[in-house]
C-alpha cells in the first residue's frame, strides 16, 4: 500500500490486523503528521502545546516523535479542531478519578470513521453475523436524543451493530443497578442455544450482576455467548479480584467456557480504537491505530517487555486531536507481528491505572494559552 494513495477511510474498510509494523508505521507517520499540522492550524492550545515542547511537524521521523497529549487535558480545556456548527455530539468520559470528566466534541466525520472503525476491529474477533444482544446495563445510557452520550452509551452502541435484537436486562432502582432477573430468564428462555453476544462495564457485572445471580441462586445456560467487557479493574484489583478469577466466575454463571468472556480496552477520548484480548491473551492495536509505552520518567518510547504508560494514537478523529493521547495506565508491548493468534502489528497487555500524578506542566501550557 503506498503512503501517497492511503487514506483513513481505506485503512479503516479494510481488513484489520493485516499490516506488518514497519509498513503500517509508514502509512500511520503520513496520516498522523497531517492531523498534528490540523490540530496546530484549528486550535490555540495544541499550537501553543506543541511550540512549548519543540514538537515541530517537519521533524517528525516517526510516531513516537509526536509529543503526546495527556489525556487529562481533555478534562480543563477545550479541545476542539472543528467550528463549533459541525459538532454533532458531545462524548462524556465517566470521571471516576478526579470527578471531572472529558468532553470530546464529535462532527460527522470523525462519528462516521469511529462507527465504521469499531465494527473492522470487531469482526475480526466476532465474525459478520448479528445475534440477541444483552447488555447488563440500562437502557438510560443509550439515549439517542441526548446531546451527550457517556462511555458506556458509546460502547452499547459500537457493539450493537452486531445485534439484531438488543435487551437491557438492569434497570435504575433509587440510584442503585439491579438485574431484571424476569427480564434475563424471558431472554434466556427465548434465546437458548443460539450464538448471543453480551456487553457489560467489568466492575458493573462484578458488583451488580453478578452478586444478583449468586444472591439467587440462579444459573444461566448460555454455552455459545460471548461476553465483551470493558472498565473498572482499578476497583477489582482492590478487592484482590484477579482477570483469570473474573473469567472464571463470569463463564460459570453464564454456562459458557472462560474463553468467550472477552475484556477489552478502550477510552472515550479515542473511540473507535479497541483493543481486544485475542485466545492468546494479548490485546492487538488495529491498521489505523496503534500503541506506544513511554517509560514513566523519561517519557522515551520504552523497550518491549518493559511497562511504562499507555499512549493511543488514532487516525480517526477530524474534530479534535486523537493523534497521539497519553492516558494514566500501564502496560506493556509483548511483541511485534509474531503474536500466535496471527494478527500483525504490535500486541500488549493492560497492567494497572498508574498512581495518579498531576502533569501541571502542560496544564500551564494550555492556562497560558487561554490567557493569550
Amino acid at each position: 500500500m503506498d503512503t501517497q494513495e492511503v487514506t483513513v477511510e481505506s485503512l479503516v474498510s479494510g481488513e484489520q490486523f493485516r499490516l506488518l509494523q514497519p509498513q503500517k508505521e509508514r502509512l500511520l507517520l503520513s496520516l498522523l503528521k497531517q492531523q498534528v499540522i490540523r490540530s496546530i492550524e484549528t486550535s490555540q492550545y495544541m499550537k501553543h502545546f506543541y511550540e512549548a515542547y519543540g514538537s515541530r511537524p517537519e521533524n517528525i521521523q516517526h510516531t513516537a516523535d509526536i509529543t503526546p497529549l495527556p489525556v487529562t487535558m481533555f478534562k480543563n480545556f477545550k479541545l476542539q479542531t472543528c467550528p463549533d456548527e459541525e459538532v454533532v455530539r458531545i462524548l462524556k468520559s465517566s470521571g471516576t478519578t478526579t470527578g471531572v470528566p472529558s468532553m470530546i466534541p464529535i462532527d460527522k466525520t470523525t462519528a462516521m470513521r469511529q462507527t465504521r472503525a469499531l465494527v473492522s476491529i470487531l469482526k475480526s474477533y466476532l465474525g459478520t453475523s448479528r445475534r440477541p444482544f444483552l447488555v447488563m446495563d440500562t437502557a438510560s445510557i443509550n439515549d439517542p436524543d441526548a446531546g451527550t452520550i457517556t462511555a458506556r452509551g458509546a460502547a452499547v452502541r459500537g457493539i450493537a451493530n452486531f445485534a439484531r435484537k438488543t435487551v437491557y436486562v438492569m434497570d435504575d432502582v433509587g440510584g442503585e443497578l439491579v438485574p431484571n432477573l424476569d427480564r434475563l430468564r424471558n431472554f434466556v428462555e427465548e434465546y437458548k442455544g443460539q450464538e448471543i453476544l453480551a456487553f457489560g462495564f467489568t466492575y458493573i457485572i462484578w458488583t451488580r450482576f453478578l452478586s444478583a445471580l449468586k444472591e439467587a441462586k440462579m444459573k444461566l445456560d448460555l454455552p455459545n455467548i460471548k461476553i465483551l467487557h470493558s472498565g473498572g479493574w482499578k476497583k477489582l484489583t482492590a478487592q484482590a479480584v484477579t482477570k483469570d478469577a473474573f473469567n472464571r466466575d463470569v463463564a460459570e454463571a453464564f454456562g459458557t467456557d472462560p474463553s468467550n468472556v472477552i475484556d477489552f480496552y478502550g477510552m472515550v477520548e479515542q473511540l473507535g480504537v479497541l483493543f481486544l484480548d485475542c485466545p492468546a491473551g494479548n490485546k492487538h492495536a488495529p491498521d489505523f491505530a496503534d500503541v506506544i509505552i513511554r517509560d514513566f520518567y523519561t517519557m522515551d518510547e520504552a523497550p518491549n517487555g518493559t511497562p511504562g504508560l499507555i499512549e493511543v494514537l488514532s487516525t480517526l478523529a477530524t474534530s479534535y486531536p486523537s493523534q497521539a493521547v497519553l492516558t494514566e495506565d500501564v502496560g506493556e508491548i509483548r511483541g511485534v507481528d509474531d503474536c500466535p493468534c496471527g494478527r500483525k502489528g504490535k500486541y500488549f497487555v493492560f497492567r494497572a491505572r498508574a498512581e495518579r500524578a498531576e502533569i501541571r506542566g502542560c496544564g500551564d501550557t494550555f492556562a497560558e494559552s487561554r490567557r493569550e
